[in-house]
């Protein structure tokens, strides 16, 4: 099985990494680019000296990209795995190898504005509770609020009740908002 990575690199990290992963096979590399697909996407590996990587990485989440994001030489709450300069080809293998299964942390620690968030989509019963909404009810912001944190803090609630948060089941991202698969609310952390 062919495993496509989307590359947003300089021409010359990107003609390396194309060459050490055409000796390896079983990769094909796009640029990633306005035209690329990344819906399709098994991996995106962004260069932090080539393009304004941790916007790039929200702007894929935003879009509901859920595969592995390598950043490299720049830290950003969407990235998956951050390498620092220099690094070495081996761990970027290994960052955009899938993450076994894991059991779901049944007795995970949620935050009090994490189980805010699974309460207010959980009561939603399955309908999508849009973004504006989840700022309100959970940190009573108004609508003319512009901030992050609400995405941030779904990334790492995924990571609690995901078993694999890069494609998640339970927590969905839809237009505009997040629902909760209802079938499942009944498997989430109390």
């Amino acid at each position: 099985m062919v495993r496509r990575l989307l590359i947003a690199a300089s021409p010359g990290l990107y003609a390396s990494l194309a060459q050490q992963f055409s000796a390896l096979g079983g990769y094909a590399l796009s640029a990633l680019d306005e035209g690329t697909g990344s819906d399709r996407a098994d991996a995106a590996v962004l260069d932090g000296a080539f393009c304004d990587a941790p916007s790039l990485a929200r702007g894929l989440r935003e879009a509901g990209f859920a595969s592995a994001i390598v950043i490299i030489g720049a830290d950003a709450p969407d990235a998956d795995t951050v390498l620092a300069r220099p690094f070495r080809f081996a761990d970027l293998l290994a960052a955009l190898e899938p993450a076994p299964p894991k059991t779901p942390q049944l007795g995970a620690r949620l935050t009090e504005k994490e189980a805010a968030i699974l309460d207010r989509l959980i009561r939603a019963r399955g309908a999508i509770v849009t973004k504006a909404e989840l700022l309100a009810d959970v940190w009573g912001y108004g609508p003319s609020v512009s901030t992050r944190t609400l995405e941030t803090h779904i990334h790492r609630l995924r990571k609690k009740v995901e078993t694999d948060p890069r494609r998640p089941q339970k927590l969905l991202t839809e237009d505009g908002g997040y629902r909760i698969e209802k079938w499942r609310a009944a498997n989430l952390p109390p």
